[in-house]
């Protein structure tokens, strides 16, 4: 990477993430039932008692703290030191890092996740991401995650009052539509599985909540923009 770009990337991206990972991170509350999916289908593909798993964006670390539970290998890859820090501290097994250039030998993970990340990537970034992620997977091996859906990247951006500078306030650089990921997706890997969708717990919640969530995820699917439909990927290393 550039020094460039690796600045830039410092401004747009690390600033934004270090601050809500370290001070706001009752913002990652609402993405329980989207991981806990990711967390079903990798125990669906799985062929091992105990899969080797690299969650990629550690967020509060929801993710990697219920794979270490269910006795899985947990690994997180993330740019925040602070964030990597705490991880350390509870057994999982953190890397202060980027896609682009990850810090691990060929071939060790059976699972890569990639939640809500490859949006805040440029397209440089992203496809020499992919290459790595093809490189530290095993044969076999899957890279599952989720992208938005159809955003629409304008109606989030926001101006720093202090500089002028105008940006997306989550740092996304990217918009996808099923095509899109998918043709970027089979450069390297085979494409087993992309849709749209939602991401609904249906736990503890009443009748009527159960049946408006049933209807959130039948909107996703049609790709409705009321219902904020994600894309839900899966791609396997030959």
């Amino acid at each position: 990477m550039s020094k460039k770009t690796q600045k830039d990337r410092e401004i747009n991206q690390d600033r934004i993430w270090s601050y809500i990972q370290n001070y706001a991170a009752e913002s990652f509350s609402g993405a329980k039932p989207r991981l806990d999916f990711l967390v079903r289908q990798m125990n669906r593909k799985t062929v091992s008692p105990c899969p080797c798993v690299l969650n990629i964006g550690a967020g509060d670390g929801y993710l990697e703290r219920v794979i270490q539970q269910r006795g899985w290998s947990s690994y997180a890859l993330d740019p925040d030191e602070s964030t990597i820090r705490r991880l350390i501290k509870e057994g999982i097994k953190g890397y202060r890092g980027y896609v682009e250039e990850m810090p691990f030998v060929d071939e060790k993970f059976d699972f890569v996740i990639a939640s809500e990340v490859l949006e805040h990537l440029t397209d440089e970034e992203r496809h020499q991401g992919i290459r790595e992620i093809s490189r530290v997977l095993k044969p076999g091996g899957w890279f599952i995650g989720t992208v938005p859906y159809r955003e629409n990247l304008s109606a989030n951006e926001v101006v720093c009052p202090k500089c002028g500078e105008i940006f997306h306030r989550w740092g996304h650089k990217k918009s996808f539509d099923l095509r899109a990921i998918r043709d970027e997706l089979a450069v390297l890997l085979y494409v087993s599985d992309i849709r749209r969708t939602a991401f609904v717990s249906f736990r503890e919640r009443g009748f009527f909540e159960k049946i408006r969530g049933i209807f959130r995820v039948i909107m996703a699917k049609a790709g409705m923009e009321i219902a904020i439909p994600s894309i839900y990927f899966a791609a396997k290393k030959p």
